[in-house]
């Protein structure tokens, strides 16, 4: 892959990662659906798992928390999957505070396009070192 290649990769990567943090896709089944390969699993900060079928279940009744996402990195794993991993800053509805967490996704190249199909969220907890 060439440096122009990564590059137009980590744009469009990034952007997928973002398209989910908005709330007019966390609340759309369809895009939802699009975005989320069919053996999708998630790990939440909370350690909770979740399925594919179950996050097209919640995510469109929940109240979208306000995600900050920095420091991206994109590690392609092989010509069809790639890791982005990132810290996010989360606060959910009614919360004053954000809280800090360490996000990794596995993205999958398939007749679809670019599909999520694993995520985890790892709670940073205050003053916990370098991060």
């Amino acid at each position: 892959m060439t440096s122009e290649q990564h590059k137009a990769l980590t744009k469009q990567l990034i952007a997928l990662e973002l398209q989910l943090h908005q709330p007019e896709t966390r609340r759309s089944q369809t895009q939802l659906n699009l975005l989320l390969a069919n053996g999708f699993e998630e790990i939440a900060a909370s350690g909770v798992r979740f399925n594919k079928a179950h996050v097209l279940q919640r995510l469109p009744e929940e109240q979208a928390p306000s995600v900050e996402a920095f420091d991206f990195e994109i590690r392609l794993l092989s010509a069809d999957l790639a890791q982005v991993l990132y810290k996010a800053k989360l606060r959910k509805a009614g919360e004053m505070q954000s809280k800090l967490s360490l996000r990794s996704s596995l993205w999958q190249l398939n007749s679809l396009g670019w599909q999520m199909v694993f995520h985890q969220g790892t709670a940073v907890l205050p003053a916990s070192g370098p991060v």
